[in-house]
C-alpha cells in the first residue's frame, strides 16, 4: 500500500519539489546571465516524462472492508476558510496601504553647477 496525501502519491510531491528547484536555478540564473537554467528545465522535463511513464504502485485500488472517517474534517476546513480569508484580507491591505501609497516628488529649489 502506498502513502497517500490528500490522496496523492509521493511521486507527485516529488515533481513539484523538482519543478520548483528548476525554477529557482532558471530564475537565479537569468540574473547571472548564464545558460544553466534552460538546461536544468530540459534535465527536470526528462525526469518527469521518466518518473510518468514509470508508476511504481499498482493502478488498481485495493478495496477495505473497514472505513475511516475524518472527525476533524468540519474543523480543518473551518482553518483553511479562516487561512483564506486573512490572507485575503492582507492582501488587500497590503495593496490598499503601502502599494499604492502616493509619493510626491519634493521641488529642487536650488541648483549648483
Amino acid at each position: 500500500m502506498t502513502n497517500l496525501v490528500f490522496g496523492v502519491g509521493i511521486g507527485l510531491f516529488l515533481i513539484f519539489v523538482l519543478w520548483a528547484l528548476a525554477l529557482f536555478v532558471f530564475i537565479i540564473t537569468l540574473r547571472v546571465e548564464r545558460k544553466i537554467g534552460a538546461i536544468a528545465i530540459l534535465i527536470v522535463s526528462i525526469c518527469t516524462v521518466i518518473l510518468i511513464a514509470l508508476p511504481r504502485a499498482s493502478e488498481k485500488s485495493v478495496s477495505t472492508e473497514k472505513k475511516t472517517y475524518d472527525h476533524l474534517f468540519i474543523w480543518r476546513i473551518l482553518l483553511l476558510t479562516l487561512l483564506i480569508l486573512s490572507s485575503i484580507i492582507g492582501l488587500i491591505g497590503y495593496v490598499k496601504f503601502a502599494i499604492t501609497d502616493s509619493v510626491r516628488p519634493i521641488r529642487i529649489t536650488n541648483w549648483i553647477f
